[in-house]
């Protein structure tokens, strides 16, 4: 009963189901042959039951393996495209459960990239650029995609010697180092963790930047002063769709008269869940992935107005696909460092998340916000999405990208 389930659901892989009474079972015609070892009698139809879900957590309590260079592709197969509806609890219940002394969220664990400088120099190179890198040309490496993106945007931005920067989530303080560097501008970056921070400031201190590159722990609302560029990489995911109106106006505060907020977000191009329950529920929160065409109504609340919004989703996949293949690659390491539990939550999260993106329930945006005083720059227009390529909701609430008709 539970393969001829199994047979109905996957189309495009082949699997090998290893059983732990040492039975094997082939379901599958097509696509790449998957060598699925289960170590517990239940696993296999408390999977089906619930795919969106008991997927991602059995893989993390070590119930099953797979060879992890192919864990995308199991996702892909298993985990249902569209999201199942689910019934909303009563007001009376959400009120009872808030008062429950065990109701409370654990809070998910921490990105890799936050973690460790360590598993980051692996994962995303000597470089350390932990946001959307750009492959102008084909058979770029990542390092490469990297350095291409940082010099993409010293060019965009039009930044110019003794600018003042404000970066709002530096990471490990990559682009704020090559900025302070190459164009000799004075930056404030925000990091989120200590080892981030100790790591960005020893950095700045063996370049000889102390001096332009200053990196602070904390929230952006203690920033004072004047920023001629403010640079936000996912930074937006961590407001609530709600307190986005009051979160551009407190950047167009910060924003000097003639100045260009850049963003990269990571979001919803239209009104889909997630079908990856497991994978919604390792977010900070339900408003970890804000629809756009609200960010956009958002941003037009304020003095605030988009110069320029471009669909970097492909870019993305791309990142995501080397850093998985590298955190296979050093898997072993990492799990004797972080231990077991850590790793296979991390590379199941790297799968979700590329998952969700061919999908389309994900994408990755940049967009370029100026005041009124702002003058959109000129672009390269071998890097900029055409306007045809956004998708309607959005172009709606831009003016100046309206469709032609």
């Amino acid at each position: 009963m539970v393969l001829s389930i199994l047979e109905n659901r996957i189309h495009n892989i082949r699997l090998q189901i290893h059983q732990p009474d040492g039975t094997v079972h082939r379901v599958g015609e097509n696509g790449p042959l998957i060598n699925w070892h289960l170590h517990t009698h239940n696993a296999l139809p408390s999977i089906l039951k619930h795919p969106e879900v008991n997927l991602g957590s059995s893989y993390v309590r070590g119930e099953w393996d797979i060879d992890t260079r192919l864990l995308a592709d199991l996702v892909q197969a298993l985990v249902p495209k569209r999201a199942r509806p689910r019934r909303l609890p009563t007001r009376w219940l959400q009120n009872l459960r808030a008062g429950l002394p065990h109701s409370h969220k654990p809070d998910p664990l921490p990105h890799w990239q936050d973690t460790s400088v360590w598993i980051s120099r692996r994962c995303l190179g000597d470089t350390l650029f932990h946001g959307c890198s750009l492959y102008n040309e084909p058979g770029m490496s990542l390092e490469q995609a990297q350095r291409t993106r940082c010099r993409s945007l010293l060019a965009r931005l039009q930044i110019q010697p003794g600018q003042q920067i404000l970066d709002l989530n530096a990471g490990w303080g990559t682009l704020a180092l090559y900025l302070a560097e190459q164009a000799g501008v004075q930056v404030t970056a925000m990091v989120r963790t200590l080892e981030q921070l100790r790591y960005a400031r020893s950095e700045a201190r063996r370049r000889g930047l102390e001096t332009s590159a200053h990196f602070r722990l904390g929230s952006f609302h203690q920033c004072r002063g004047r920023f001629d560029r403010i640079l936000g990489t996912g930074f937006v995911e961590h407001f609530s769709e709600s307190a986005c109106p009051a979160l551009f106006q407190h950047l167009d505060e910060l924003l000097q008269d003639d100045g260009f907020v850049w963003l990269q977000v990571t979001g919803r191009s239209k009104d889909i869940a997630l079908s990856n329950r497991w994978y919604q529920k390792q977010l900070p929160s339900r408003h970890s992935l804000p629809l756009l065409s609200n960010l956009t109504s958002a941003v037009q609340t304020s003095v605030l107005r988009p110069l320029c919004v471009e669909d970097q989703t492909g870019q993305r996949l791309q990142d995501l696909d080397n850093q998985a293949r590298r955190f296979c690659r050093h898997r072993s390491a990492i799990q004797q460092r972080f231990g077991e539990h850590h790793t296979r939550h991390w590379e199941f999260r790297l799968a979700s998340q590329a998952t969700a993106m061919r999908w389309g329930q994900l994408s990755q945006y940049e967009l370029l916000l100026g005041n009124t005083r702002s003058a959109c720059p000129s672009f390269d227009q071998t890097l900029q999405a055409p306007a045809d390529s956004l998708p309607a909701d959005i172009t709606r609430q831009i003016p100046g990208l309206a469709r032609p008709t």
